[in-house]
């Protein structure tokens, strides 16, 4: 089950990326640059990889770390994938809070309606610069699992 929702979350990304990149017409309108979708698309085909890696390995969604076995190729695209992820994401909320244009942005709750322009990017900037820090903290991550070795016992 895994291989297949991976290879349809990679599918859909993939998707996504050719739109980007002007190869396949824009299903629909988007609200923003081109690069969006190339960005977007980018996150699901990480996300597909990810999943998929995890099925060829047979994890299970309780197993948080590769097997040991893992052979290093396979370690260095799981951790590049979800570092790449986690780039595009911020990449999108950088753009929303920095971006050229008007944002139309509206909150849904206990206090519904639009809020300000400045007031929308300055929450999607927090949101940004969080994100951002977990880009660096998930290549750290990658890098010291992928690359340090193990401490004799």
């Amino acid at each position: 089950m895994s291989l297949a929702v991976g290879a349809v979350t990679a599918a859909f990304g993939l998707y996504l990326c050719l739109v980007g990149f002007d190869v396949l017409p824009i299903p629909s309108r988007i609200n923003g640059p081109l690069w969006l979708a190339t960005v977007a698309g980018l996150a699901f085909l990480c996300a597909g990889l990810s999943v998929i890696i995890r099925g060829l390995l047979g994890m299970n969604d309780q197993t948080t770390e590769l097997p040991q076995s893992t052979p290093i190729w396979m370690q260095a695209v799981y951790w590049l994938s979800a570092v790449t992820a986690a780039a595009a994401l911020a990449s999108v909320g950088t753009w929303v809070a920095l971006g050229y244009g008007d944002r139309h942005i509206s909150i849904s709750g206990p206090m519904t309606g639009p809020v300000g322009e400045d007031v929308g990017r300055t929450v999607f900037g927090i949101g940004a610069i969080i994100t951002w820090l977990l880009v660096i903290a998930l290549a750290h991550a990658g890098i010291k699992k992928i690359f340090e070795k193990p401490a004799n016992s």
